[in-house]
């Protein structure tokens, strides 16, 4: 970066020591850095050129850590801290720390084409929920692109909330974010909405099963002319689930009321317990080209008592069916596939046939999975008036913390169900409410009692 002042060892704020730059993009690098308060790794975005030609970027990246720091879901980047400071040699630079990431972008997987159609509703129902929990906040990301999307080792993750709004902020006399997943809206200064982050989720979806946006432009002037020229996108893409196909094409709309809302994508995307009993899309979809079930059939000649003389030996045969259903290798966001590896074992003497049907079985619970719930729990009961509202914050900061920094996981879990006891005693948290409550903490906490999925 033109200008920068920072160098690996140098120290900000007393406490985060730049290692090395790992991005850098307009006035801003992101370095990775070790915060030796917590001693742990973290990803510390500096704003460092001259703050009397910074066009409004500190702003900027201060709004990022705000919109980032208000929203509660696993699959959004976790914010740590904004700040301003002096640098070593004289210069104030704007900050924000950030969970630390190991992966790859979006935009780099589809460097090698189109994705599979099962792992391209995986992302896109991921980002569709990350999107839901923002708008719930009042937040609008504006700029849901590839580069924004990492594919990471513990799940997908939505990044880069600089550029994002308010519902119901205007737009700015100039238009920001690029240009193929812009809606078509935001060019005629509307308004900030939901539908806008579901336009773009469109666009994503629709390149990741197709290769290519359905508006590939570069500039605003060349996506204004694609608008205009009425082409409406279509998806043929083989076996693709039509109910897929139209969502993804109604998020295209280019009318913002007929886009259906980033909660709708999700539950078309990955629908909630029905005929499946539990199976998504995304699971059983997934799981179906690579789940080995091998069944061996021992057939038995059944003999009733020990007495040769009451031997039947017309009975019918009795059937045991032994199935293997073997694991597959848990999904980037975390959630396994399939259920875990199960047999059934034939009685010592079977009379009647067996078998155990995979779907029966229950679904582990994954430890994103269970920290949700422990935030649904939060929103639900707060917003009753169970939960006083601070106090609310303050969980739901540790429950992030918790799951984006997992070491020391079972300590921390405990001194919080301390505290929920503690709220409970001075009526912060009500009796019901801490019931759920501590039951949703303690599922949480034996996810960190293994390793996890």
């Amino acid at each position: 970066m033109r200008g920068a002042q920072l160098r690996e060892g140098d120290i900000l704020a007393r406490r985060y020591i730049l290692l090395k730059p790992v991005g850098e993009g307009g006035m801003s690098v992101v370095w990775r850095a070790w915060d030796s308060t917590l001693e742990r790794t973290v990803a510390v975005k500096v704003l460092d050129g001259p703050i009397a030609s910074d066009g409004g970027q500190r702003d900027r990246i201060r709004r990022e850590a705000r919109a980032a720091a208000r929203i509660e879901h696993p699959n959004a980047i976790g914010v740590y801290d904004y700040g301003e400071t002096v640098t070593p040699r004289g210069r104030i630079a704007a900050y924000v720390v950030m969970q630390l990431l190991d992966g790859a972008s979006l935009a780099v997987r589809l460097d090698e084409g189109p994705l599979q159609w099962p792992e391209a509703i995986q992302v896109a129902a991921t980002v569709a929920d990350v999107l839901q929990a923002a708008h719930r906040r009042g937040v609008v990301h504006r700029d849901v692109t590839p580069e924004n999307v990492m594919l990471t080792t513990d799940g997908i993750r939505l990044l880069d909330f600089g550029i994002a709004a308010d519902i119901g902020q205007r737009e700015e006399a100039m238009t920001f974010g690029t240009p193929p997943y812009v809606a078509p809206e935001r060019l005629t200064g509307a308004p900030a909405s939901g539908a806008t982050d579901v336009y773009s989720l469109g666009v994503l979806l629709y390149e990741m099963l197709t290769g290519a946006p359905p508006y590939p432009a570069t500039t605003w002037e060349e996506l204004e002319r694609a608008l205009a020229a009425e082409r409406r996108p279509t998806l043929n893409v083989p076996g693709l689930p039509a109910a897929v196909a139209a969502v993804c094409l109604r998020c295209l709309s280019t009318d913002p009321q007929r886009r259906p809302s980033a909660a709708e994508v999700a539950e078309i995307l990955e629908p909630g317990p029905g005929p499946a009993r539990g199976l998504t899309w995304r699971r059983a979809l997934l799981a179906a080209p690579v789940v080995v079930i091998a069944v061996g059939v021992l057939v038995l000649l059944l003999l009733q008592g020990n007495d040769p003389d009451t031997r039947q030996d017309n009975a019918a045969p009795s059937v045991a069916v032994s199935i293997l259903v073997s694991t597959v290798p848990a999904l980037p966001n975390g959630q396994p596939t399939t259920t875990a590896n199960t047999q059934s074992k034939p009685p010592a003497r079977p009379t009647s046939a067996a078998a155990t049907s995979p779907a029966a079985l229950p679904l582990p619970l994954t430890r994103q999975a269970a920290g949700k719930a422990v935030l649904d729990v939060v929103d639900r009961r707060s917003q009753s008036g169970e939960i006083r509202s601070d106090v609310a914050q303050d969980i739901r900061n540790q429950i992030n913390n918790i799951l984006s920094s997992p070491s020391d996981a079972a300590s921390r879990i405990a001194r919080l169900r301390q505290q929920l006891s503690d709220r409970t005693q001075d009526n912060s948290i009500k009796p019901d409410a801490y019931t759920e409550l501590d039951a949703a903490v303690e599922q949480l906490s034996r996810t960190f009692a293994t390793p996890s999925p």
